[in-house]
């Protein structure tokens, strides 16, 4: 799963995909040709366009689709100006520190290349983050009505709608989705959390915390979950490691973790609760 197209200026390349028909193979070979010369002429729409118009039919015959999508991805995420890609470097190195200066330079970067899908989730990560949800709602169900095969905009979408909210159109939105296999799952996890702790559903909740510090123990938000969960002088102990997580953090870890439009969003709210428990009224 590509959760953003770096360092992609090289001409694409792929492989002609395996089917047992020969005919099918020739026909799925022929679409992905075409894509890709469409996308050395830069007509990223269309490209794209008829990728997902053959995968629909391949997929409503039961057939492989699996070299289809592969060329939806690259062609979606990949640069095709070295200008537009840096403009979104710098975004994303600016992002922690001025979001609304890396807003300008994705926004920047889009008018250089409107069809970027790496430009269009930065963008609406950058909305979730400046607290306009709703907007990042209807961007993201617009585009995932054009193109349902990509995760990264199913987690997009479903993000969008928990910042709003809407859990019951957050459990639509990833409606057969297996999670637990996804190379996203991380991202689901904290999902999955928020969801189980505005059910209260405490049970779980624990489910998800476990699994998360298997998965991955260093995940900077695994401390603030741990603290709305912990009582007593536990909490204030992962109320601590979340602060100084978030406080140090390095723009080397902020990019291995911003797929998470929450990441370190949580620190004045637990800021707040820590002094009202110490100075209470």
């Amino acid at each position: 799963m590509i959760m953003a197209a770096f360092f992609i200026l090289t001409p694409l390349v792929w492989s002609a995909p395996k089917q047992s028909a020969a005919k099918n193979a020739e026909t799925q070979k022929d679409i992905i040709e075409k894509a890709f010369n469409l996308s050395l002429q830069k007509d990223r729409a269309q490209a794209m366009n008829i990728l997902i118009a053959a995968i629909k039919q391949e997929s409503a015959r039961n057939v492989d689709t699996s070299e289809l999508k592969k060329a939806l991805e690259q062609i979606s995420y990949v640069f095709y100006t070295e200008r537009a890609q840096q403009t979104y470097e710098l975004a994303l190195s600016l992002k922690h520190t001025d979001a609304p200066q890396a807003q300008q330079k994705i926004s920047e970067a889009l008018r250089l290349e409107p069809d970027n899908r790496s430009l269009f989730i930065e963008m609406l990560r950058l909305l979730i983050t400046k607290g306009d949800c709703q907007s990042a709602v209807e961007s993201a169900t617009k585009e995932r009505m054009r193109d349902s095969y990509d995760e990264n905009l199913v987690l997009l979408q479903a993000q969008a709608l928990a910042c709003v909210g809407n859990w019951e159109g957050y459990v639509k939105a990833k409606e057969g989705l297996e999670i637990k296999k996804s190379g996203l799952y991380k991202f689901w996890l904290i999902l999955e959390l928020e969801h189980n702790f505005a059910l209260k559903n405490s049970n779980k909740a624990k489910e998800n915390l476990a699994a998360l510090l298997k998965v991955d123990p260093k995940y900077p938000e695994l401390h603030y979950w741990r603290w709305r969960a912990a009582t007593g002088k536990e909490k204030e102990l992962f109320a601590q490691r979340y602060l100084k997580e978030c406080t140090n953090i390095s723009s080397g870890v902020y990019r291995q973790y911003m797929t998470d439009v929450s990441l370190c969003r949580k620190v004045s709210e637990v800021e707040a609760t820590r002094k009202n428990a110490n100075n209470p009224t």
